[in-house]
């Protein structure tokens, strides 16, 4: 699922094999995904205490709150998507309505595959953050940039430490913003689909 969930969050419902191709990223992630790479990594070196357990309460909160609700819209989409008759989207039955079912499709698909990750991302981001509970060493202030201007200046098992506490912290950073960005990518597909949905019908 997760290989089917990268290759949609760059795919759009009206793109056919080629264009799904041409969109495909070479670098693994897409551009927006590289920013929040970065972001994650500033975050981390201006945010030397990390996230501290109140507020990663919070977010735990809100994002069991997320993950409920994901899971219920990922049922409602498919629920929906077979109450669908696509026989009549058949390209030997009627190639007038081929595009149209071959667009309604992809959006379920995409919706449902989307749906189902961000809950996953939700679950991932919630277990990272319970670690702050479990470990007092995770909220320990550090700072980066001082270790990279004296690195030699302290012992490998410190070194490794810090090492391990900013991997982590920019690991947690980007999840939970990468969540937000395939939150997005699923309102901006319901968008679309219902924008050009409602732009089929003709009032003259």
């Amino acid at each position: 699922m997760l290989k089917a969930a990268h290759t949609w969050e760059y795919t759009q419902i009206n793109d056919n094999k080629e264009k799904q191709t041409a969109r495909k990223p070479k670098l693994f992630f897409t551009g927006a995904q590289w920013l929040l790479i970065a972001i994650a990594v500033v975050c981390v070196i201006f945010c030397p205490k990390g996230i501290d357990s109140n507020f990663a309460g919070y977010i735990i909160s809100g994002l069991s709150l997320f993950a409920g609700l994901l899971f219920s819209l990922a049922v409602s989409l498919f629920d929906k998507f077979n109450g669908v008759d696509f026989n009549q989207y058949k390209e030997t039955v009627n190639a007038d309505l081929y595009p149209i079912g071959a667009r309604l499709k992809n959006y379920f698909k995409k919706s449902i595959i989307l749906t189902l990750y961000t809950a996953i991302l939700a679950i991932f981001c919630i277990l990272m953050l319970a670690l702050v509970f479990m470990f007092d060493g995770l909220q320990v202030e550090v700072d980066f940039i001082g270790i990279c201007k004296h690195l030699c200046q302290y012992d490998w098992c410190f070194l490794a430490k810090s090492g391990l506490l900013f991997l982590y912290r920019i690991i947690l950073y980007y999840m939970l913003l990468n969540f937000l960005y395939i939150t997005k990518q699923m309102i901006t597909s319901f968008y679309d689909y219902m924008v050009s949905e409602i732009d089929k019908i003709k009032l003259k």
